[in-house]
């Protein structure tokens, strides 16, 4: 019975990712709350906690939430401090749940990533119809930088249609359908679909992070199946679909267009306003503010305030953004010191058992690694949530 309420809530978890940031955060809370309830009928706490303590890609997950909040030694405890450690929840209490719950079958594994390539679907499709419902009024709102409304942040959904498309090809590979033999053929849709929808969401981070992740999953797959010539035709294709994209599909060429604007700008020192330019503000801001105390940090609870305050000296005019970059934000938080401890657990569950060489680890691992470099992943309650669960539900199928 506790398999299928495990199977149930990750089933929602799933469902929620993509649409509703209240629900999975009810979800996951569900889930944490089955496995210490799967604990206390068992009695078997103790087993399953040296079970936890004895998995690194487990232990190094936990690590980074005591990562954020042990900043508050040293900064005072301000709101945004505890709305980090709110955000960063889920890196304490996903771990020990995943570790103590079953193992799923390798048939429902591959079911629940059938589900997330539907779910996915659903919601772009959600997402599509609205944006054809003013399709005039949205292509202008691109050619301004302004993002096609999404059910989640544009960028986080965009990482997630990344990913589920490289899932979706996984699925393909692996020969999997749920039933009948057909169905092969609507997951072959449905991941067309994906990769055309991702170019009219116009998103360059997360049309990036797809390519670069196709582009190693095929040079991953040509090593080990030596089809050299379906590999080069593999890679053939995704060098030559972005600009056929570009011809095609209005949006994306509005998007380009914004970020050749975009750039031109940023080069005569026109930076207000324009998302690449103040992205580079916000970069300056991070590093002014981390060597202040290198080694350290500021603190996470003082981070706010200290970013706010470069603004108001050197540019008032401007929106306060903190630094859109992963590394950059934890430098100027936790240091040097905390910086390397972040990514020495980042990296601790991608190399250990070899698990880079598993297609999904891989993919995942590219997308959250790359999605780093222009976004605080893991500085919203989604993001977070996308990182642990995935990164811990591909693991415990290891």
């Amino acid at each position: 019975m506790q398999k299928i309420f495990f199977l149930l809530c990750i089933v929602f978890i799933v469902a929620f990712l993509s649409s509703s940031p209240a629900f999975l955060t009810i979800s996951l809370v569900a889930f944490f709350a089955l496995a210490i309830y799967d604990s206390y009928l068992n009695k078997d706490f103790k087993v399953k906690w040296q079970n936890f303590i004895g998995n690194k890609s487990y232990v190094a997950a936990t690590a980074i939430f005591f990562l954020i909040a042990y900043s508050g030694i040293y900064s005072e405890l301000t709101p945004f401090y505890w709305d980090r450690v709110r955000v960063a929840l889920p890196f304490l209490i996903l771990p020990f749940a995943f570790s103590s719950l079953p193992k799923l079958s390798e048939r429902q594994f591959q079911l629940v990533l059938y589900f997330l390539v539907i779910s996915v679907s659903v919601a772009s499709v959600a997402t599509l119809a609205n944006y054809l419902s003013d399709y005039a009024f949205y292509n202008k709102q691109l050619e301004y930088g302004r993002p096609i409304p999404t059910p989640i942040h544009h960028i986080r959904f965009s990482l997630l249609i990344a990913f589920t498309v490289a899932v979706g090809l996984w699925l393909l590979v692996k020969n999997v359908v749920y039933q009948y033999a057909w169905e092969r053929w609507v997951l072959l849709g449905l991941i067309a679909f994906l990769f055309v929808f991702i170019h009219v969401l116009s998103v360059r981070s997360g049309i990036a992070v797809m390519y670069s992740t196709l582009f190693c999953l095929s040079l991953q797959y040509v090593f080990k199946t030596k089809k050299y010539i379906l590999g080069g035709s593999v890679v053939l294709v995704i060098i030559a679909a972005p600009f056929l994209a570009y011809q095609l599909v209005p949006s994306f060429k509005n998007r380009i267009a914004y970020a050749v604007y975009d750039f031109q700008n940023m080069q005569k020192g026109n930076v207000k306003n324009f998302s690449d330019g103040e992205r580079m503000i916000s970069y300056e801001a991070g590093f002014q503010v981390g060597n202040r105390s290198p080694l350290l940090g500021v603190g996470i609870g003082d981070l706010d305030n200290e970013i706010r305050q470069f603004y108001a000296k050197k540019y008032p005019e401007f929106i306060v953004k903190r630094p859109h970059n992963q590394f950059i934000f934890f430098y100027a938080a936790i240091g040097i010191i905390g910086t390397i401890a972040f990514l020495i657990a980042f990296l601790i569950p991608f190399f250990h058992n070899s698990n880079f060489k598993d297609e999904l680890i891989l993919a995942f691992h590219i997308i959250v690694f790359l999605s780093f470099m222009v976004e605080t992943t893991i500085g919203s309650a989604i993001g977070t949530a996308y990182y642990v669960f995935f990164l811990l539900f591909l693991l415990k199928q290891r």
